[in-house]
C-alpha cells in the first residue's frame, strides 16, 4: 500500500488511480458525444419539450438503481458497478444509432442512457473514495470530476466533427458506443489491480464493522440531520444547473446564432483550470470560504447569460466563468458532505449525493424543456439564477456559522 504523507494509507497506487481516470474520461467523452442528441431530435421532428421527455424517462429507474447502491453499498465492488453501467451506456449509444423516422423510440434509449450515466456518476466517486484518505479526498474528487468535465466538454466538439463526415449522427453515436467498450475494459482492469476494501481489514475489522453497523433508516436520519444535509441540498441545485446548461446548449446556441462549441470549449478549459490548478491554491484557505466564493462567481456567470444575446465574446466569457465557479465548488461540496458525516454512515453519503444529483439531472430537463418552449431561454436562466442564489445563501451562511463556532471554541 502507498503511504500517505498525512498519516493515512492510500489503498491503491497512482497507476491504478490513473487507469480509473482514463476510464472516466472515456465514458464522459461518450456522454459528451451524446449531447448532440437534441440536434438529431430536431432532424426527427422533436423540440426542447420532447427532449425533456427523453432525458427524464430515466429518472425513476435511475433513482431506484442508486437507491440500491445506498441500501447495499457493499454488495458489489464499485469498479464492477461502474463497468456494468458503462456497458449499458454503450448499448444505449449504439441503440440511438439505429433510430430513424421519428424521435419516439429515443424515449427507451433515454432510459438506458440516463440510468447508466446516473450509476456511473454515483459509483465512480465510491471507487475513488476507497483509494484515498480524508485529506486527499477533495483533491482527488477534483481530479475525478475534472476528468469528467474534460470528456463532457470534448465529446460535443469531437461529435460535431464526426457528424460532418459521412458518419453523420448515427455513426457518431455508434462511435460513442465503441468508446464505452474501451472505458469498460479500463475500469475492469482497475478492479483487478486495486485491493478489495471489503476484505482488506481482515476478520477483526469485519467484526468491528458489524458491531458498529448502522441500519439503513438510522443512517438516513444521521445524514439528513447533520451538516451534510446542506451539502446535499447544494448538490441537488448544482445538478439542475449542470443539466440545463449542457443538455440544451446546442439548441440555445442555434437560437442565438452562436456556435455551441464556444461554450463547451470555454467551459471545459475553465473547469480543468479550476480543478487541476486553482484547487491547489484554494486548498490553502478554509474549504467553506472557497465554496462560498466559487458559488458566488457561478451565480454571476448564470446572470450574465441573461445578457449574452448573440455576442460570441461575451458568450465565451460567461461560459468560462461558469466553469470556474462550478468547477471549483462541486468537488468541495462533495468532499464536505463526506468529511462532516460520521464514519459509520460515510459509505452511504456518496451514493445518496449521486442519487440526488442524477435524479435532478434526469428529472429537471422535463421542467426546463417546458419553461423554454413556454417562456423562452431567458425564463430558464432566471430560474437557474434563483437556484444559484439559494446556493450562495447556504454557502455563506455555513461559512459564517462555522467561523462563529470556531471563535467560541478558541475563547
Amino acid at each position: 500500500m502507498a503511504q500517505d504523507e498525512g498519516g493515512g494509507e492510500r489503498r491503491s497506487g497512482l497507476p491504478v488511480v490513473v487507469l480509473l481516470l482514463m476510464g472516466t474520461l472515456g465514458i464522459s467523452t461518450a456522454f459528451g458525444m451524446l449531447l448532440l442528441l437534441p440536434l438529431y431530435m430536431q432532424e426527427l421532428g422533436g423540440d426542447e419539450a420532447d427532449l425533456g421527455v427523453v432525458l427524464s424517462a430515466a429518472a425513476v429507474p435511475a433513482v431506484l438503481c442508486i437507491g440500491l447502491l445506498i441500501r447495499y453499498p457493499e454488495a458489489l465492488r464499485p469498479h464492477v458497478v461502474v463497468a456494468l453501467a458503462i456497458a449499458t451506456y454503450g448499448l444505449g449509444a449504439a441503440g440511438a444509432s439505429l433510430v430513424t423516422g421519428g424521435w419516439t423510440p429515443l424515449v427507451g434509449i433515454g432510459v438506458l442512457l440516463g440510468t447508466a450515466w446516473a450509476v456511473v456518476y454515483a459509483a465512480t466517486p465510491m471507487a475513488m473514495s476507497g483509494m484515498v484518505t480524508d485529506e486527499e479526498r477533495a483533491a482527488y474528487f477534483g481530479y475525478l470530476t475534472g476528468t469528467q468535465q474534460v470528456g463532457i466538454g470534448a465529446g460535443p466538439v469531437i461529435a460535431r466533427f464526426l457528424v460532418e463526415t459521412p458518419l453523420g449522427f448515427r455513426g457518431t453515436f455508434l462511435a460513442a458506443g465503441v468508446v464505452c467498450l474501451i472505458a469498460m475494459v479500463l475500469t475492469l482492469v482497475v478492479g483487478a489491480l486495486a485491493p478489495d476494501a471489503r476484505t482488506d481489514a481482515g476478520k477483526e475489522g469485519a467484526e468491528e464493522n458489524r458491531s458498529s453497523a448502522v441500519s439503513f433508516g438510522a443512517a438516513m436520519r444521521h445524514i439528513l440531520g447533520s451538516e451534510a444535509a446542506y451539502s446535499l441540498a447544494m448538490i441537488l441545485l448544482f445538478a439542475c444547473l449542470f443539466t440545463s446548461m449542457t443538455s440544451f446548449q446546442p439548441t440555445f446556441a442555434g437560437a442565438r446564432g452562436l456556435d455551441y462549441s464556444v461554450f463547451y470549449v470555454a467551459y471545459t478549459v475553465a473547469v480543468i483550470f479550476s480543478r487541476f490548478v486553482l484547487a491547489r491554491v484554494a486548498a490553502r484557505f478554509d474549504s467553506r470560504l472557497v465554496i462560498a466564493a466559487s458559488v458566488s462567481v457561478m451565480a454571476l456567470a448564470v446572470a450574465s447569460f441573461l445578457a449574452v444575446g448573440s455576442n460570441v465574446f461575451f458568450y465565451g466569457i460567461s461560459s468560462a466563468f461558469l466553469g470556474l465557479g462550478y468547477g471549483l465548488a462541486l468537488p468541495g461540496v462533495q468532499a464536505q458532505a463526506v468529511n462532516v458525516s460520521e464514519e459509520q454512515v460515510r459509505q452511504r453519503v456518496l451514493p445518496m449525493a449521486g442519487m440526488l444529483f442524477e435524479g435532478a439531472i434526469l428529472g429537471f430537463p422535463l421542467v426546463a424543456g417546458w419553461v423554454i418552449t413556454s417562456f423562452g431561454y431567458s425564463a430558464l436562466f432566471a430560474v437557474l439564477l434563483a437556484f444559484a442564489l439559494v446556493q450562495v445563501t447556504i454557502a455563506w451562511w455555513r461559512f459564517l456559522v462555522a467561523g462563529r463556532s470556531k471563535g467560541m471554541q478558541e475563547v
